[in-house]
């Protein structure tokens, strides 16, 4: 049989027509590196036909007998064979009675669970231990080396070590031969070399207890006990003499014996290291116990010593070093059976084997290639890429399924279905697939190909346990058994459709559920043994049992589809479900499996995320199946799932690539509730055990979650009698704890509310007992989430999160959604709760405790939990407006603003006012905290103003001088400016020598204080220059006219006595002069119009009244039909007459706007020199700051006012006019009278006047006007509103250009008023030079009578130098 090169008969090697021609080396084929599809079937006639029986594994059943799905065939016990002598002898009833079949193959094992359940679980599989195991084989620290094998048959477990088999229950059976401890055995013949492999061992299925058969693999000896209780006898030579002994002869030099299959009746076949195969009988043809071993041989005449083993050898079919696995098939009479043979290369035999010995070779057939083209075609491509070497591991006989009918009994053909374990190793790869295979006569049929693409790990070199495949009934799940690793492929078809055979055609149909279930790779745990599971009768879940080396048994079963779900609903393995099992199962004490992703079953990062967050809502909703929702106690309960979220972060850390920002946020936040609802839930078990409730047993949790709306929340169902709300709310809604925050005070303040409408007003004991639980909620909530936050962000992967107290810095919030510690209704809620927790504990101060009022015991604890509020506030209202201003909508960030400023407005009043409670200390320690320096100083006042001597102030002095050291600048900031807006400038000002360095540097960096700065320059520093910059800032800011005036005087003194102390030079001092002069014009100009006005409004009664007729008289005409610049025009005037210091823009309004119709002469010429003057204004006010470019835009504006102030129309009508007339009317022009103003003074010189033409379009636009320096900040409405008016002068001076030629004129006016400022800067210079020449004579005059008038005695003749303006020039 086994000879590589001898002949094989005709009769025996005929071939399977259907194969197809080899195109390469016997031993490897070419295929692509990642096979991917499946092998299907072709559309057929029959692919829409109504099937009448079920597919299993790609074939149709049932059409054969029924095997064991392991290999051992079940014996049918219905069939008799009439040689069989009934004696009473055990090894004649092989047959295990149904009943004690199904009490022992019940799933009465007492498996434990692991992690109280499982040892991993998904809708697919469920790993359990079996507890049974005896501790000697658990620790693999100390245990020797030993392999297992189980008979699920019998319900028993065999280990055998090289001295022992030790046999062991794992199904608790109920007859009183069931062994409860287990047996140990010692061997009779054991090997004298622990090096030599490990004995071999099989249980035997007998009507009583199982019988145990031993062979030694090196020696070929073989021993037989009938009972297992003979076999166990302590007494050596009792166990001999109930023993059978024999030896397999014949064994070649350093052949050994590697497997024992079972061949039912009687028999066995030996697997040698050779190839070869040997037939072992435990009888005689009589039925008498006895030893017989025949090597097999194609010619069915059995053969025994060693010219019959030599024979065996060298005969054709008796050797081949390359079998893969030999199973046990199906049995077609009584005394008979088949078996099935398989090589590495490819090759299947079937023999027929007799119970007296005899065996013939039925069958023989080489699949190789058929499987090799099975899987080229299986792949996505044909192409080859790569030489891979094939080889078949193993192989099972598929279990026949009845479908409800009768089994049809095959003929002693021997044909069969297998489900073959293939390889194909490339350099770098290997991959494994499983082949469905029917072996009738010398043919084979490939009937399915299922690649394995979740498995692709090498073999090792080291070691020689081959992989298997077990397909347990029902037949739809196949277990590869791997040393270390189990690989688990559905069999299940897909319903056969159109859409479906479309999609197999265009191999888009998904492939076959497929998972992978490892062992830890760092520890010994490795399989030594497994064998599939019989199924009870109807059931539709596949099991089988594995002994693991160092941990002992475990139950794999492979779970049917749920109903209504396909076999495509089912296929896929997603990210899901691999990261819950790691999640609920990787952490456990038995830490047997690896749920290390492997890099054969991949995802995108998208379905990570996506799987990560679906997993930690169903942890916190308790939708997840892996996590009882209902415990007695919570507090467990909540720690678990909180466990379970610190693995699911962990295990996405360690196995995956990193997170999005945003999802390793929400994975975060979810930690963060988790760990709030730990300590609510504390908080919740004390108010129930509170012994100050008195009668009322209400806690605030239980009213909050009664009062809460249904959309925050999971209503209890009273029809699955869910009663407490409260541990309904943790149970489903922790992830919404959100909204209990702000619920904790609403129910305060509903409560209240609803006992005031029912006239039964809540006492004020129950009242403080309620807030202080309100407070306990949203301490706890908030203040653990933010530790939490802050101690594991780095855990979570936000590591470059930078943040403070658990609050995220600014510049860290961008495109991260809402806190839930920060919702706005958050933030107001937990400020309106501070202040009536502060509110309760001060107004109840006093309080003794009598009826009703609360105890003083909770009216200290409300104070204490105070500065842990306003803590809280702090962090709330923080993030709050750091999240809007990071938003990038105008609208968010505008309410950014607004929050911080309450915060900061709020936050030092809560800090300040937890001195109203007696928490001073608790004060100062958060105002430090958040360097409030407002805070400090509002504090530190309070608590000095409730001092009542000196010596109990000094140590606030003591800490203000502290916090001038500690603090510096921001306290002297604070301390000045509440000193000095509070009336205390005089007590800072004399009492500053500790803190006169930080009063200085304040005063000079506040504009504000500058009238003090100047003072404090002077007297304390005798610093001229500095107090020179102090009124200069004085007058800008200066409201009051006539103190700016004054300012601007004392300004320039002060410069002149800092160029007389040295504290300038010269240069700069006359330079500062000369500024403070240039501000003076505008100061007159406002004086000058003041007095204009005044004799119009000395009749009013007050300033409303001066307002309105000054409005009157000047408002009338220009403004007229001009609302925006009616309203300008007014607003100035009321704020001139008030004598404020107008800004430019208002100065410039009234100048430009006002009508000319004067109540009174104007006898200093102030009406003609008004647009003189506001071009002046202009330039003075931007000289400094403002390019002159910037000032174009006002500067045509005042032009075009001048301009139209006139009726150029009447004026171009020169008809019946002389000369003298048309200059008259034309000198009469405001526009003749600034621009001779302008040649008078040469102001025309650096800014020329423009032509009328280019004034048309100044400030007429929107767009225009946002350029405008004193319009540019206004609102857009505005702005248009202002432009329409300015249309409205444009058009006028438009119709003066059209109507007037104004054009013309202008060049005319230009040259008169040039003339006119010469003519009168000559006549001003005659008139000067006359002036001068009188003052020189009169001067002469005087001198020379003081000279005469001088007494002569005595005096000494002085020389006198006289200057060029008649003064005496002193000197020594």
């Amino acid at each position: 049989m086994f000879s590589p090169d001898a002949a094989v008969p005709a009769s025996v090697a005929a071939r399977n027509p259907r194969r197809r021609q080899r195109t390469s080396s016997d031993d490897s084929v070419a295929l692509r590196h990642n096979p991917k599809r499946i092998r299907r079937s072709a559309l057929t006639t029959e692919t829409f036909q109504d099937p009448d029986t079920a597919k299993m594994n790609g074939h149709i059943g049932p059409v054969e007998a029924e095997p064991l799905a392991n290999g051992h065939a079940k014996e049918p016990g219905s069939q008799h064979h009439g040689n069989v002598d009934a004696t009473s002898l055990a090894i004649r009833h092989r047959g295990v009675k149904k009943a004690d079949r199904e009490r022992r193959t019940s799933r009465n094992d007492g498996s434990i669970e692991l992690a109280s359940d499982h040892a991993t679980k998904n809708e697919n599989y469920v790993v359990t231990q079996l507890p049974t195991t005896p501790e000697s084989l658990l620790d693999h620290h100390t245990s020797e080396k030993w392999h297992g094998e189980t008979s699920t048959q019998l319900g028993y477990a065999l280990a055998m070590t090289q001295t022992e088999a030790i046999l062991w229950r794992y199904v608790q059976g109920t007859g009183p031969t069931d062994h409860t401890r287990p047996l140990h055995i010692k061997l009779l013949h054991p090997s004298s070399s622990p090096r030599h492999p490990l004995p071999l061992g099989i249980l035997v299925p007998t009507s009583a207890e199982p019988a145990l058969l031993v062979v030694i693999p090196t020696s070929g000896k073989v021993t037989y006990w009938e009972s297992l209780s003979s076999a166990a006898s302590a007494d050596s030579h009792r166990q001999k003499q109930q023993s059978v002994q024999g030896i397999v002869s014949g064994l070649l030099s350093g052949e050994v014996v590697t497997k024992i299959t079972e061949a039912e009746p009687r028999g066995f076949v030996l697997t040698l290291s050779t190839g070869r195969l040997a037939h072992l009988m435990v009888s005689d043809p009589q039925g008498k116990l006895s030893i017989n071993v025949h090597f097999m041989r194609d010619n069915g005449a059995p053969s025994g010593g060693l010219f019959g083993s030599l024979r065996s050898v060298f005969s054709s079919t008796g050797w081949r070093k390359d079998v893969a696995a030999v199973r046990a098939g199906r049995s077609w009479q009584r005394g008979q059976r088949f078996i099935a043979v398989a090589t590495t290369m490819g090759s299947f035999q079937t023999w027929d084997l007799s119970w007296n010995g005899t065996h013939t070779l039925v069958n023989e057939v080489d699949a190789k290639n058929d499987m090799l083209q099975a899987l080229v075609e299986g792949a996505e491509s044909p192409k080859i890429h790569e030489e891979r070497l094939f080889e078949v591991l193993d192989f099972t006989i598929l279990p026949v399924q009845s479908s409800g009918k009768e089994v049809v009994k095959l003929d002693k053909s021997g044909d069969c279905k297998i489900m073959v374990l293939t390889t194909l190793k490339g350099t770098d790869t290997t991959d494994y697939a499983l082949i469905g295979l029917t072996l009738a006569g010398n043919a084979v049929t490939i009937d399915v190909v299922h690649p394995i693409t979740c498995y692709k790990t090498s073999r090792s070199l080291d070691t020689d346990v081959r992989p298997q495949v077990l397909v347990p009934e029902p037949a739809q799940t196949a277990f590869v058994i791997f040393e270390k690793s189990i690989v688990l492929v559905s069999l299940d078809e897909a319903e056969e459709t159109p859409s479906s055979q479309l999609q197999m055609e265009a191999r888009t149909l998904p492939d076959p559920f497929q998972d992978v279930i490892d062992f830890h790779k760092s520890k010994p745990y490795r399989v030594v043994g497994c064998a599939p599971e019989a199924s009870e009768r109807g059931q539709t879940q596949s099991s089988c049992i594995l002994v693991i080396y160092g941990f002992g048994l475990i139950r794999v079963s492979a779970l049917p589809a749920k109903e209504g779900r396909s076999a495509l609903n089912r296929a896929a393995v997603t990210a899901k479900t691999k990261i819950e099992q790691a999640v609920f199962f990787g952490g456990l004490q038995q830490d047997l499996l690896d749920f290390t992703p492997r890099t054969e079953i991949s995802f995108t990062q998208e379905e990570v995320e996506a799987a990560a967050l679906s997993v930690s809502h169903s942890i916190m909703d308790s939708t997840s199946a892996y996590i009882p929702a209902i415990s007695p106690s919570m507090e467990q309960t909540l720690q678990r799932r909180s466990t379970a979220l610190a693995d699911l972060n962990k295990h996405l850390r360690q196995h995956y690539p990193p997170l999005s920002r945003l999802t390793k946020w929400k994975l975060l936040w979810n930690a963060e509730k988790m760990a709030s609802a730990k300590a609510i839930w504390r908080c919740y078990n004390s108010a129930l055990s509170n012994p100050n409730k008195g009668s009322d047993k209400r806690t605030l949790l239980f009213e909050l979650f009664e009062c809460m709306h249904e959309s925050m929340k999971t209503e209890n169902q009273p029809e699955l009698h869910e009663t407490d709300p409260v541990r309904h709310w943790f149970i489903k809604d922790v992830w919404r704890l959100e909204h209990v925050l702000p619920w904790a005070q609403n129910v305060v303040e509903t409560l209240f509310e609803h006992s005031v409408k029912i006239y039964q007003k809540i006492d004020q004991a129950t009242q403080a007992r309620f807030v202080s639980e309100a407070n306990d909620i949203q301490l706890a909530a908030l203040e653990t989430a933010f530790r939490f936050r802050e101690a594991n962000a780095a855990v979570y992967g936000l590591e470059d999160e930078q943040m403070v107290d658990g609050v995220l810095l600014q510049g860290y919030y961008a495109d991260i959604p809402e806190f839930w510690t920060s919702h706005e209704i958050t933030c107001q809620r937990v400020k309106a709760l501070t202040d009536v927790s502060r509110e309760l504990a001060r107004f109840n101060e006093d309080n003794d405790g009598g009826e009703g009022e609360p105890s003083p015991e909770l009216i200290v604890k409300l104070a204490a939990d105070n500065p842990r509020q306003v803590q809280i506030f702090c962090q709330t209202w923080t993030e709050r407006f750091r999240w809007l201003m990071s938003r990038p909508d105008p609208e968010s960030k505008a309410r950014g603003e607004l929050y911080m400023r309450s915060y900061f407005e709020g936050r030092s009043t809560l800090l300040a006012s937890l001195c109203d409670i007696g928490q001073p200390d608790e004060g100062f320690r958060l105002a430090e905290k958040y360097h409030d320096m407002d805070a400090l100083v509002l504090i530190i006042e309070q608590e000095m103003d409730s001092v009542e001597t000196d010596e109990l102030a000094q140590p606030f002095e003591e800490r203000i001088d502290e916090y001038f050291l500690k603090f510096g600048v921001p306290w002297a900031n604070a301390f000045f400016k509440r000193h000095l807006d509070g009336g205390k400038a005089v007590e800072v000002l004399n009492n500053n020598a500790s803190y006169k360095k930080h009063l200085t540097h304040f005063l000079r960096h506040h504009s504000q204080y500058s009238k003090l700065a100047w003072i404090n320059e002077v007297a304390a520093e005798q610093s001229y220059v500095h107090a020179a910059d102090h009124l200069r800032v004085a007058q800008e800011n200066e409201k009051n006219l006539w103190s700016r005036k004054i300012a601007l005087s004392m300004g320039k003194l002060t410069i002149m006595a800092a160029i007389a102390k040295g504290q300038t030079k010269k240069e700069s001092g006359e330079a500062a002069i000369k500024r403070l002069n240039e501000e003076q014009p505008v100061v007159a100009a406002q004086e000058k119009l003041y007095k204009y006005i005044k004799p119009t409004i000395q009749d009013a009664l007050d300033a409303e009244a001066e307002t309105d007729l000054a409005m009157q008289k000047y408002g009338a005409i220009f403004v007229k039909d001009k609302p925006t610049l009616r309203k300008a025009l007014e607003h100035s005037m009321s704020r001139m007459l008030a004598m404020e210091n107008l800004p430019a823009a208002n100065l410039i309004d009234l100048l430009t706007l006002m009508d000319d119709e004067g109540l009174y002469p104007d006898e200093e010429g102030f009406m003609d020199t008004r647009f003189f003057s506001a071009l002046k204004v202009l330039r003075q006010s931007t000289s400094d700051s403002t390019a002159n470019g910037a000032t174009e835009l006002e500067e045509k504006i005042i032009w075009r006012r001048c301009i139209i102030q006139d009726n150029w129309e009447e004026i171009n009508r020169t008809e019946l006019k002389d000369d003298t007339q048309v200059e008259v009317e034309t000198g009469a022009t405001s526009l003749f009278k600034t621009l001779r103003e302008g040649y008078r003074t040469g102001f025309w010189d650096k800014h020329p006047p423009p032509s009328p033409t280019s004034l048309l379009e100044a400030g007429t636009t929107v767009e225009s006007l946002q350029t405008s320096i004193f319009h540019a900040d206004w609102p857009e409405s505005a702005q248009a509103i202002y432009a329409k008016d300015l249309v409205a002068e444009s058009e006028l001076l438009q119709e003066y250009l059209e109507e007037g030629r104004l054009e013309i004129w202008w060049k005319g006016v230009l040259d008169a008023a040039q003339k006119a400022a010469r003519i009168e800067a000559d006549e001003d210079g005659a008139a000067k030079a006359k002036r001068r020449q009188l003052e020189l004579q009169l001067k002469l005059r005087l001198r020379k009578k003081d000279r005469e008038a001088m007494p002569k005695q005595g005096a000494e003749d002085m020389e006198m130098e006289v200057d060029d303006q008649g003064d005496v020039v002193m000197g020594i």
